[in-house]
């Protein structure tokens, strides 16, 4: 699995500071230099622990009950996001912790100047840890799948490693992750996968509103209410009123309904492949999934990849709190009512219709918030494949732009006849600046 075992040697040193976190010290075991390790081969591989750690994350979501909602599987991936790059940033002189950056965390452990980190197993404890953390529902079984991935590094690193460096550069990690995970449980979301479905929120009534399908009950309500990982990151990214509730054939809300309607009569099979292919799987965990295929394309250095996946866990994170905020102000009906009330009385969606309101589409908004973050990293010209379904029967799809991906998650929703125009392309809108805000970021020193 590691190609870069031979290189395991290649030891960080660390600062401990008493204040904010400070600088890094500027020696290195075996008299590496900061350039030596730059190309190093262990940093350039050590994409391999968060890669594995991410796919486990994916898996689990699909067989865990409540894990694959998307506010609950995008707050993990935030939180696992921070842990990751707080884990390894001691040992990248070109970056610095985003501690302060980010809202309410507090401070969190640091490293000790003179003392050696092997920072892929400071990584590896980090993600188990957090991973147990945010996976507190999951199965004995499923328990014992994480310890093994962790314990299968942890094998790897003790063969190569002294014992005394091994313990210090786990510990470390899984302090991080302790830390983190302490931070995350007052941000509202905490252990949302025991009831995402509250009885307590009563929902609106009026022409107009939205109405849950038979059976169903409201998702995750109160989530708009959520600390996010950037403040204000939800409330200043609140789009504008959805198009008004009319019968009209002149409103833009009758044409947009018939738009859906119309899609669905006679659809185009490629078409109903998108739709397919898009509900088949959380969009985070797409996400996400993509973010790994880029990194190993370009075999990417850890320093990257640790950006990458803290900023890419922000972006979807944040970007379902705003989204969510938005759909609860609204409240606005699906489009199985109004069309069942105006055009067709027995029509049916191609997909199932979710349980929560029209505006905006959750989908586009995190992939909005998404792609503007992979666009600022690689460049909006990037060509990938999304692998993230191939197990349920599905054919790859390729891209040449990280924003005709959005699109084209903007326009599966009208196919499979569960938002409107609106809903997807404001919702874009509002994800692409969510995505600016994290994009902001200062990871890299000045």
């Amino acid at each position: 699995m590691l190609p870069f075992i031979g290189a395991l040697f290649i030891l960080f040193t660390g600062c401990k500071k008493n204040d904010n976190p400070g600088p890094h010290c500027d020696q290195f075991a075996n008299g590496i230099n900061n350039a030596d390790l730059q190309n190093a081969e262990a940093v350039k591989m050590g994409t391999d622990v968060p890669a594995a750690w991410y796919a486990l994350a994916i898996k689990l979501s699909r067989s865990t009950p409540n894990q694959s909602v998307g506010p609950i599987i995008a707050r993990t991936f935030g939180y696992m996001g921070v842990a990751l790059y707080e884990s390894v940033v001691p040992g990248l002189p070109k970056y610095q912790s985003i501690q302060t950056q980010l809202n309410s965390l507090p401070t969190l452990p640091k490293t000790e100047c003179g003392e050696e980190y092997f920072y892929p197993e400071c990584a590896n404890a980090a993600l188990a840890n957090m991973v147990h953390h945010m996976f507190g529902n999951t199965s004995a079984a499923q328990n014992f799948t994480i310890d093994s991935l962790e314990n299968v590094f942890a094998a790897m690193f003790k063969s190569a490693l002294p014992n005394a460096l091994f313990v210090r550069s786990s510990d470390f990690g899984s302090a991080i992750a302790n830390a983190v995970y302490s931070w995350s449980v007052s941000d509202g979301g905490d252990k949302a996968y025991v009831n995402p479905y509250p009885s307590s929120y009563v929902l609106p009534v009026g022409p107009g509103l939205w109405v849950p399908q038979p059976g169903q009950a409201a998702q995750l309500p109160y989530w708009g209410n959520n600390r996010t990982f950037i403040k204000d990151n939800a409330t200043s990214t609140q789009p504008p009123p959805p198009p008004a509730y009319s019968t009209d054939p002149s409103s833009q809300l009758y044409q947009e309904e018939l738009e859906v309607y119309n899609e669905s009569i006679n659809q185009d099979p490629d078409h109903t492949a998108i739709a397919k292919y898009r509900a088949a799987l959380s969009p985070p965990c797409v996400s996400l999934s993509i973010l790994t295929s880029v990194l190993a394309s370009k075999r990417s250095s850890l320093s990257v990849a640790a950006e990458a996946y803290c900023k890419v866990g922000l972006a979807t994170s944040d970007a379902m709190v705003s989204c969510y905020k938005t759909k609860y102000v609204y409240n606005q009906l699906r489009p199985i009512n109004y069309i069942r009330a105006i055009f067709n009385s027995t029509w049916v969606p191609l997909i199932p219709t979710p349980p929560f309101p029209d505006y905006t589409s959750a989908h586009s908004v995190q992939t909005g918030a998404v792609a503007k973050v992979l666009a600022d990293i690689f460049g909006d010209n990037t060509t990938f494949t999304d692998n993230s379904i191939n197990d349920l029967g599905f054919t790859p799809r390729t891209y040449t732009r990280f924003s005709d991906y959005a699109n084209e998650v903007g326009l599966s929703r009208i196919y499979g006849g569960i938002h409107v125009r609106s809903s997807n392309f404001i919702g874009l809108a509002s994800g692409n600046l969510v995505g600016t805000h994290v994009s902001a970021l200062q990871f890299r020193k000045n």
